[in-house]
């Protein structure tokens, strides 16, 4: 049992996140890549086809769980031994749940906002709160989370309208 509690630390919690992100990355790509009608088209001709998009996903998927797989190998690798089994184990941090309600809230919102502001706009500003509150959260002050969210916000918002609208000509 107290393995199961250490392993909300730092170290434990990457292990575990970087295999679940490496297993449904692969998983995924296991899928994707011996499906037949996803792969007839791919790499053949200026269409990728639909194989492109989930491919593309899968990867970055893949990497950032081997990155956390490492990170979480280097990290109890190189953490010192605990002083004492009796100690007691770190109280939990608060509770997070008003936060991924907000989040899902400013879901819901945001298909309506897309159709009134458009989706480069849109995304810019569904995003940019998001990453400077992340950014503040990691105790960085309030300018440089201010910056760097909204600068991150704007070039992910151009990611998604050069890789959607411009590559794949989705119309929106």
């Amino acid at each position: 049992m107290r393995f199961l509690l250490r392993l909300g630390r730092t170290p434990g919690r990457d292990l575990a996140c970087g295999l679940l992100f490496g297993a449904v990355a692969i998983v995924g790509l296991i899928e994707v890549t011996t499906n037949a009608r996803l792969m007839d088209t791919f790499g053949r001709g200026p269409d990728p086809g639909p194989a492109l998009l989930p491919l593309i996903v899968l990867s970055f998927l893949l990497i950032g769980g081997a990155a956390l797989l490492l990170k979480g190998l280097a990290g109890w690798a190189f953490t010192p031994p605990e002083a004492d089994e009796n100690d007691p184990i770190e109280t939990p941090p608060p509770s997070q749940h008003l936060h991924a309600a907000a989040l899902l809230a400013s879901l819901v919102v945001l298909p309506v906002a897309i159709s009134w502001l458009g989706f480069l706009l849109a995304s810019a500003l569904f995003a940019a709160p998001w990453l400077v509150w992340l950014e503040y959260r990691r105790g960085v002050g309030r300018r440089r989370a201010l910056l760097l969210g909204v600068a991150v916000a704007a070039l992910l918002a151009i990611a998604l309208h050069v890789v959607f609208v411009t590559l794949l000509g989705i119309a929106i």
